[in-house]
């Protein structure tokens, strides 16, 4: 199988009893009783192939992302074009089962992927064709009304995150954990460190990232004409102790 080694948005098909496959669903550590045992479960879930597809390059195979915990790669499941996680073999988690039910509850707050499917090693989910927000935020021609909507909309899905009582903990830094679609619209994604117990913090620490740290904060306050680091911080605060519709519309007409 011939791969590009120039253009990383090059896409191939893998069968799915590719030996190539092996790199990339027992990363780092490849074992072949562990081997097989995936391949049952990429049976099972329906995987009709994987495509190399991604910057990010494990031995010949291009992937979408790679992470402490996961892999993930674009897939076609039961002939839908997918994304699928892929539980790395040293994470620090023997399943994917936590991150799955706080995938669901997302979900049930209309926040992120819509989940697919499942097993102990693989979640699938909607494939989001767009870019990281850090990505996006670099375009050339982006407007002001692009920077508002793409702001407005991730707030509102934090929101609803509060509303739900999950917090997803890791928004501080919104460079890998939003994609913005093709449409414009953002997806918050990545709920491997999700938490019930925790108190919540989604708005607030978007908020950090959107507005006061950061290259996407650079460039939103390059779009948007911020106000006084003071006065943003001060209705933050206010929002901490009160996770409020009203106090989130306050946030809003500050900034927006």
């Amino acid at each position: 199988m011939n791969f590009s080694q120039q253009n990383p948005s090059f896409s191939s098909k893998i069968g799915i009893d590719s030996l190539d496959l092996a790199k990339i669903l027992c990363y780092p550590q490849v074992s072949d009783l562990e081997y097989i045992s995936r391949l049952h479960e990429i049976h099972s879930l329906g995987v009709n192939a994987i495509l190399s597809t991604g910057t990010t390059k494990i031995g010949k195979i291009s992937i979408a992302g790679k992470g402490c915990v996961s892999l993930v790669v674009k897939a076609e499941v039961n002939n839908k074009i997918c994304a699928l996680k892929i539980r790395r073999t040293d994470a620090n988690r023997i399943t994917m089962k936590r991150e799955v039910a706080f995938h669901r509850i997302a979900n049930s707050a209309k926040v992120g992927p819509i989940l697919i499917d499942h097993s102990d090693n693989l979640i699938a989910m909607d494939f989001i064709d767009g870019w990281s927000i850090i990505d996006w935020v670099r375009q050339p021609g982006i407007t002001r009304h692009n920077v508002r909507n793409v702001v407005s909309r991730t707030l509102e899905q934090c929101y609803n995150l509060d509303r739900a009582h999950i917090d997803h903990g890791q928004l501080s830094c919104l460079d890998h954990h939003v994609i913005i679609s093709k449409s414009g619209t953002p997806i918050i994604i990545d709920f491997e460190s999700s938490s019930t117990q925790r108190k919540t913090s989604n708005v607030t620490a978007a908020a950090q990232s959107l507005f006061l740290s950061g290259v996407v904060s650079k460039r939103v306050n390059w779009a948007l004409h911020l106000p006084k680091r003071e006065e943003i911080i001060q209705m933050l605060r206010i929002y901490k102790r009160g996770q409020t519709r009203d106090n989130l519309e306050r946030i809003m007409q500050l900034v927006l």
